[in-house]
C-alpha cells in the first residue's frame, strides 16, 4: 500500500497519489511490485528488498546511493498471540522526500502516525520527520521496559515471599511453571527491546553526518543518543534481574523435587521393614516356630508396627523431617 503525505503550512496531510516528487512523505506498507517500480522510477531511487532489510551488517543497514541515504532500524512488535518480535523499517532520505518502507504496523508506528496528526506538530524538513519516527520508537521501547519492570515486581514477591506461615509442603505444592513462563516471556521481550535500541544506536553516527548542518536537529539527535544509552543500561539491569529470578525459580523447583523425593524415600524406608516381616510370615513353612503360636498373629502385627515407627522416630530425632 502506498500512502503519500503533503506538507501544508508545516502540517502533514494525506493527499491523492499524484506526482510523488511533490510529496513530503511517502509511506510504503507491504508494497506491491507496481508500487515499488513507480516510486523507484519517479524518485530515481532503489527500494531494498525485504531480505535486504533483514540483514544486520552495518553496510546493509546504513549506506548511501548517490544523494540518497538509507537507514534500516528495528522496532518491537507483538504478534496476534502476544509473542514479541522485531520488524524492520527502512528510512530513505531522497532529497526533499522522506520514504518509509515497512511490512508491519507495530504500536510504535501507530503512535508516530498519531504524533504527525497533531496540529501543533510541525515538520520543516524530511530529516525532522525521520527523527520524530526514531524518537517514537525509542519512547515505545522505554514503555516496554517499564512494562517489564512492572511484570518482574510481583514475580519477585511471589518467589521471595516472607510469609513464615508457608510450610515446606505449601512451597512444594506451588506450581512454579507459570512463574517460569512469565520470567521467560519478560526475558524474551527485553532481548527484543535491546535489539531495537542497538539498531537505532548504530544509526546515530551515520545520521550525525547527515544532520550536522542543522543545529536544532543535531541537538535532538544528541538527546536521542543519550536516551538510547540510558535505556540500554536499564535493559541490562532488567536482564540481570531476570537472570537472577530465573536462577531463583529453578532453585525453588529443585527444592520441590527434593521435597517430593524425600517424602518418597521416607515412605519407602518406613514401609520396607513391615513388608519384609509380612513376607517372612507369609511363607507358611511347616516348621516355622510362630506358625501354631496362639499370639503369633498379634506379635507379627506389633513387630510390623514397631519396625515402621522406629525409623520415623529416628528421622524426626535427627530433624530430617
Amino acid at each position: 500500500m502506498l500512502t503519500t503525505y503533503y506538507e501544508q503550512d508545516g502540517q502533514l496531510r494525506v493527499g491523492a497519489e499524484g506526482d510523488l516528487r511533490q510529496a513530503f512523505w511517502i509511506d510504503l506498507y507491504a508494497p506491491s511490485t507496481e508500487e515499488e517500480t513507480r516510486v523507484e522510477s519517479e524518485l530515481n531511487i532503489n527500494i531494498p528488498t525485504r531480505a535486504e532489510m533483514r540483514e544486520v551488517e552495518s553496510s546493509s543497514a546504513l549506506y548511501h546511493e548517490g544523494d540518497t541515504a538509507y537507514v534500516t532500524v528495528r522496532a518491537v512488535e507483538r504478534g496476534s498471540s502476544g509473542e514479541p518480535g522485531l520488524t524492520s523499517f527502512t528510512l530513505i532520505l531522497a532529497g526533499k522526500q522522506f520514504v518509509t518502507l515497512r511490512y508491519a504496523e507495530p504500536k510504535s508506528f501507530q503512535q508516530f502516525l498519531a504524533r504527525t496528526a497533531k496540529p501543533e506538530k510541525t515538520f520543516p524538513s524530511p530529516e525532522s520527520l525521520m527523527l520524530c519516527l526514531l524518537e517514537t520508537i525509542v519512547d515505545r521501547d522505554a514503555d516496554i521496559l517499564e512494562e517489564i519492570g512492572d511484570t518482574l515486581e510481583p514475580i519477585s514477591l511471589q518467589i521471595f515471599s516472607r510469609d513464615t506461615s508457608q510450610s515446606m509442603e505449601t512451597i512444594a505444592a506451588t506450581d512454579l511453571s507459570l512463574v517460569l513462563r512469565s520470567i521467560g516471556g519478560a526475558g524474551e521481550l527485553a532481548a527484543r527491546v535491546r535489539q531495537s535500541l542497538h539498531s537505532i544506536s548504530r544509526s546515530l553516527p551515520f545520521l550525525k553526518v547527515e544532520l550536522e548542518a542543522d543545529t536544532h536537529l543535531h541537538a535532538r539527535l544528541k538527546t536521542l543518543g543519550q536516551d538510547v544509552q540510558s535505556l540500554l543500561e536499564h535493559d541490562n539491569f532488567l536482564q540481570t534481574q531476570i537472570q537472577f529470578l530465573l536462577d531463583s525459580n529453578i532453585g525453588l523447583i529443585s527444592i520441590q523435587q527434593n521435597a517430593i523425593m524425600k517424602t518418597l524415600s521416607v515412605a519407602a524406608v518406613i514401609f520396607l521393614p513391615p513388608t519384609l516381616i509380612g513376607s517372612i510370615y507369609g511363607m507358611n513353612f511347616e516348621h516355622m516356630p510362630e506358625l501354631r503360636w496362639q499370639h503369633g498373629y498379634p506379635f507379627a502385627l506389633g513387630l510390623m508396627f514397631l519396625s515402621a515407627v522406629l525409623p520415623l522416630a529416628f528421622f524426626r530425632l535427627r530433624r530430617w523431617l
